[in-house]
């Protein structure tokens, strides 16, 4: 999945005429509909008994926003029998569908992973996720056997905080008290 990107969800089926609902994880759901071809994979759930899905290909043929999500009709699955194997299928696309950001934008998945260290060169973890909080979007940074202590800080991603993002070297340089 190197260069895929998660971009929704297969729900469940809707109707007999293969129609599936799906969610869309895009900022405007209806983008996913520009964005082909589809590659759904699933893995094992042992809960459901559902087998994992390595690789289908496939796209949109039609599709229509409803009031609870997105309805979507994909070529090559023409009823229900066909879709409900699709069940909890993640969605992913080519990366090369996202826009160019600014220098001083970043796509939260490139900052997943990269190591975090204070002006003083005190390393504090690494990025496990970023969490959008309506103010601004922070930084979930847990320590590891790399980092001064193990523990796990919330660091709001402001240009006050973070000083420097270098995606080449994986590494974060922030203005902050590791005692915070």
């Amino acid at each position: 999945m190197a260069d895929r990107m998660v971009v929704g969800r297969i729900r469940s089926p809707y109707g007999v005429q293969g129609w599936v609902w799906m969610d869309s994880f895009t900022e405007d759901p209806a983008t996913v509909f520009e964005w082909t071809p589809w590659v759904l994979t699933r893995p094992a759930d042992p809960v459901s008994g559902r087998p994992a899905v390595d690789r289908i290909e496939t796209t949109p043929e039609v599709w229509k926003l409803r009031d609870k999500g997105c309805v979507v009709r994909l070529v090559g699955f023409p009823d229900r029998a066909g879709v409900e194997s699709l069940v909890n299928c993640l969605i992913e696309v080519d990366q090369s569908h996202l826009p160019q950001l600014d220098n001083d934008e970043f796509y939260w998945r490139d900052l997943e992973g990269c190591r975090v260290e204070t002006t003083s060169q005190q390393v504090l973890g690494v990025v496990k996720t970023v969490i959008p909080t309506g103010a601004n979007d922070v930084l979930v940074v847990r320590g590891d056997d790399d980092s001064m202590d193990r523990k796990e800080r919330l660091i709001p991603f402001i240009d006050q905080t973070v000083l420097d993002v270098d995606l080449a070297t994986r590494l974060i340089r922030v203005d902050w008290d590791p005692e915070f």
